[in-house]
């Protein structure tokens, strides 16, 4: 049955209260059980444990703080003229999840069975600790670290911030420490689908390790980031070696696209995801992707798709690119995922609130867009759902994605990557069915006149478009301060079809350069000041609490 895990508790208290109701006696609620009658059984812990996935990341408009993606007003965060915040959701609920993960560990030292009958749930604890921590210390670097439930009276209520060095330190030994006591993807039984396994501990553990070794090679707050990567490598390869998953293909040419609706949900290539389901868990992003709500891509990020016959990107003069007369010549002959990722004009497809439809190039025509470029990737298709009702999965972490951090962790450590690790890692992402993109190699980059780095980070971005990782990877790479400076652009509109059907229509007329594509943000209008927009200021009112937390992060 699919996605299993949060939804026996709610229909089971829905039950007992339908009971309850009919019944002239006083029963205690069995949903709010004093501790001294509950945390009696494994059935007690894996509903206090349900809770936590449902508070992971999940849909959202993502990668529109950065240089790829584009809302229909401009982003504070993508230009650098965002505030320190009075509060911040991703602070306080963080900490509220923190302390139902400790509850869950502190009452596991008391049960009175066997151990052995809740260690499973306990290890789902510590990882949602240990991702909690994570979620905390990507955003705000130095954080508390706690692992005890707090009370009125705890100290720690007013304690510091701990040195990033410290809290990755921690997280990395947490995911190695709960490793072998979850269970293979393999062994989970059929309503277990979603849990935590052993293969969710390691790809956690890579993305941490990565993040870290990087963030100490070019912001240098610790030396010993060979290490960190190292440790990213080999997690990496031990999920890699244990062969629990695979890349989804199952809808042949179009399966990139097909992974992130309803057709990908239980895919083998999902590691770790936030799972919905019909009439429990829903969502809206199917509508809200068709009408424009969660960003477009910028002309940043169609240019970083490369040209599928040479593999060369499109400014390489051998590239074969076709130019920009005709809408459909940006399109042809590029790596696959760009017509998966980007709804080209004209192109027949389906949405959730027409059914059958095509693509329009107008600008307010749905997908409605500021850049010409309209989003695809994650528009469901399961027509005549309400606007909020959709339940295909959010994948947090998947296959491709650890692929391509054996990949930069190799480079960054080694300032190399040999063909044998390109050959397991990137290579098997573009050979992909539906894909099938050129490999990369040492002679092509060579050949070409190609950066080895510059195509792995370019891999990266490609892949994992509009899943939220892009402005924490400019961060990490300490290329923000190059990057986000720059004007967000859009398509080219002059000399082409765009202008000879006037897609910018109702008023859009936008300013145009010299060479006559679109600027959506013009350079002058977008800042980005070191060190400050490397990080993000705590929320100020926390500051104001617990002035324990001072000084804020550098530059706020």
């Amino acid at each position: 049955m699919k996605k299993y895990i949060y939804y026996r508790q709610t229909i089971f208290i829905v039950a007992l209260l339908t009971v309850a109701g009919c019944q002239d006696i006083d029963l205690l609620p069995k949903d709010n059980l004093p501790d001294q009658l509950f945390w009696k059984t494994p059935a007690d812990y894996a509903k206090e444990v349900n809770q936590l996935y449902s508070r992971t990341e999940t849909f959202g408009t993502k990668d529109t703080d950065s240089d790829i993606g584009f809302e229909l007003n401009t982003n504070n965060v993508s230009n650098g003229t965002f505030s320190a915040p009075n509060s911040d959701s991703e602070w306080s609920d963080r900490f509220a999840d923190l302390r139902q993960c400790n509850t869950i560990i502190e009452k596991s030292e008391s049960y009175e069975g066997g151990f052995a009958e809740i260690e499973r749930y306990v290890a789902e604890a510590r990882f949602f600790r240990a991702y909690t921590h994570w979620r905390l210390m990507k955003r705000f670097n130095e954080i508390p670290v706690l692992t005890k439930p707090l009370t009125i009276e705890s100290p720690e209520l007013y304690g510091g911030r701990i040195p990033q060095k410290e809290v990755e330190d921690f997280i990395l030994s947490e995911l190695e420490a709960i490793y072998a006591k979850l269970p293979k993807q393999s062994e989970l039984k059929s309503n277990e689908t979603g849990r935590v396994t052993q293969g969710a501990a390691l790809a956690l553990k890579a993305r941490v390790a990565l993040f870290a070794g990087t963030w100490a090679k070019y912001h240098q707050h610790r030396t010993d980031y060979q290490q960190l990567l190292e440790q990213a490598i080999q997690a990496a390869q031990r999920l890699i070696d244990s062969k629990e998953y695979t890349l989804f293909e199952d809808k042949d040419a179009e399966s990139y696209r097909y992974l992130f609706i309803d057709e990908g949900d239980n895919a083998a290539e999902e590691i770790f995801g936030s799972r919905y389901y019909d009439d429990i868990r829903v969502h809206g992003t199917a509508h809200s992707v068709f009408w424009g709500w969660r960003g477009t891509p910028t002309k940043k990020m169609a240019d970083m798709y490369l040209c599928k016959t040479s593999g060369l990107p499109i400014e390489h003069s051998n590239s074969g690119f076709r130019g920009y007369e005709k809408i459909t010549d940006e399109f042809e002959d590029r790596d696959p995922r760009m017509s998966q990722t980007i709804l080209m004009p004209g192109t027949p497809y389906r949405n959730a609130q027409h059914g059958p439809d095509v693509c329009s190039s107008k600008f307010t025509t749905r997908p409605e867009t500021r850049t010409g470029y309209k989003l695809w990737k994650f528009m469901g298709e399961v027509f005549g759902k309400p606007s909020d009702k959709d339940s295909y999965d959010y994948h947090i972490i998947r296959y491709a994605e650890v692929l391509l951090i054996l990949a930069e962790a190799t480079f960054e450590k080694d300032e190399s990557v040999s063909d044998d690790v390109l050959n397991k890692s990137i290579n098997v992402v573009r050979s992909r069915k539906g894909v099938e993109m050129p490999p990369l190699t040492n002679q092509f980059v060579r050949d070409n006149g190609l950066d080895m780095q510059t195509e792995i980070r370019r891999e990266r971005t490609v892949e994992l478009a509009f899943e939220g990782f892009r402005r924490d990877d400019l961060r990490r790479w300490k290329t923000a301060e190059t990057e986000l400076k720059k004007a967000i652009m859009g398509i080219k509109y002059t000399g082409t079809e765009y202008e000879e059907q006037q897609a910018l229509n109702d008023g859009y007329s936008g300013l145009i350069d010299a060479d006559g594509f679109l600027v959506i943000e013009p350079e002058e209008n977008r800042f980005f000041t070191v060190p400050k927009h490397y990080y993000y200021s705590l929320p100020l009112d926390e500051l104001f609490l617990n002035p324990n937390l001072v000084p804020n992060n550098p530059g706020w």
